[in-house]
């Protein structure tokens, strides 16, 4: 990115306001956390307006208020990294938490742009934060980007819900700036709503290409959850959704444990479906053998993933999932991995198939395509070079870049 454009802005340092409505500090690492940490390292002033969305899986933590917690020098993706945080209070309570939480923060953004005026404001929540932080920035003529990385409306947990959170899409998509899709099924969804093709941009995930690369299995670590080093590990890693598919893994597993007796699954997570799967291992009697790591800090993804022999991703195909390109593909690929998923289109756009490094497998016929996978050590290594191939271009420190020069033009 040039440090200047032709209008003769000084953009080596952009103050960068970015409002989410999921947890900063303790979500999973992902896109959220990753691309202010990039842009905060690459000399940019973040600031970030988050929404404790786990509040009631954590009862001894934060009381009820509306007042606002500010986390100075955060960082958890990369230890050079530094972004304020900024916590909106809420009332802790079903239904009255989000609605407590959406006035909040649309109280803290105002806060935010008169007190330290951003230069941009970089969206991604929507229905709880995003008609307030639109209003304030227009009100303040403050330019807004939408990052569009799922369908939200496929995302509200009552149906209810779904055809106002709709309103709300063609609210925000039709009054920001502009939008930048995570995948062109993404893009074609934003347009469908009269959205001017010139506003809505495309730019993919990424993967940490310094941090992620091909190592040596790590047995140490391995024998921790109880695998041996002869052992072959098929791996999980993510949020434990209920689209995950590892339902339909773990029912089957005795299918695996059949040819592969040895064969362990490892789930290295959290989420929403991590107590069913359990409870789903044991009454399938493979629980000896499908092990729950629970949450990892980020900096030992890489040695995990190198003690695999196959990395998989067996999402259900629904409104949810069809448009996503899950960031752990490329983490599984930069670390030479073979990748056994199910097709979805969104990610299929960017990684076609085998000479990518990834085999496409429907759920019905997903373990034994992991079978022939981890009985074939000559095909798994091709697919690793394949991906690790592939994934080169997909480096987050080049998207960072990229976003950080899209969201200079509207400064």
């Amino acid at each position: 990115m040039d440090e200047k454009d032709l209008r003769g802005v000084d953009f080596s340092s952009v103050k960068i306001l970015i409002v989410h409505e999921v947890n900063y500090l303790s979500k999973i690492i992902y896109e959220f956390q990753i691309l202010p940490e990039i842009l905060s390292m690459q000399g940019h002033e973040i600031t970030v307006i988050d929404y404790n969305d786990s509040w009631d899986k954590d009862p001894n933590g934060e009381a009820s208020t509306l007042r606002t917690t500010v986390h100075a020098n955060v960082h958890r993706a990369y230890a050079g990294a530094s972004v304020t945080v900024r916590r909106p209070g809420m009332v802790r309570a079903p239904v009255i938490s989000r609605i407590s939480g959406a006035v909040a923060a649309g109280l803290d953004v105002v806060r935010v742009i008169k007190r330290n005026r951003p230069d941009v404001i970089l969206l991604y929540g929507l229905p709880t934060v995003g008609v307030q932080s639109v209003l304030a920035a227009r009100h303040f003529e403050v330019p807004i980007v939408f990052r569009a990385i799922d369908v939200t409306h496929q995302l509200v947990p009552k149906t209810a819900l779904v055809g106002p959170t709709k309103v709300l899409e063609h609210f925000v998509f039709n009054s920001v700036d502009f939008i930048i899709a995570i995948t062109p099924h993404l893009r074609q969804y934003i347009l469908s709503y009269d959205v001017p093709g010139e506003r809505v941009r495309l730019l993919p995930s990424g993967v940490d290409s310094e941090l992620f690369s091909p190592g040596l299995r790590d047995n140490a670590l391995l024998r921790q959850w109880g695998i041996d080093p002869d052992d072959p590990v098929s791996l999980f890693l993510g949020t434990i959704y209920k689209f995950s598919g590892l339902d339909r893994v773990i029912t089957d597993y005795a299918r695996v444990l059949s040819r592969c007796p040895r064969a362990k699954l490892l789930v290295v997570g959290v989420g929403e479906d991590e107590a069913r799967l359990k409870g789903l291992a044991r009454e399938c009697r493979v629980s000896d053998s499908v092990i729950f790591t629970g949450l990892q800090p980020y900096a030992s993804l890489p040695a995990i993933i190198r003690c695999a022999d196959v990395c998989i991703n067996p999402f259900e195909l629904n409104g949810i999932t069809e448009n996503i390109l899950p960031t752990k593909l490329f983490q599984y690929m930069t670390c030479q991995k073979p990748v056994l998923a199910t097709s979805l289109p969104g990610t299929r756009t960017f990684l076609a198939g085998e000479d990518e490094g990834v085999v496409y497998a429907s759920l019905d016929e997903f373990n034994d395509r992991l079978v022939e996978l981890l009985l074939d050590t000559n095909r798994r290594a091709e697919l690793g070079k394949h991906g690790y191939a592939a994934a080169k271009m997909y480096d987050w420190r080049a998207i960072a870049q990229t976003m950080a020069s899209w969201l200079g033009e509207v400064v």
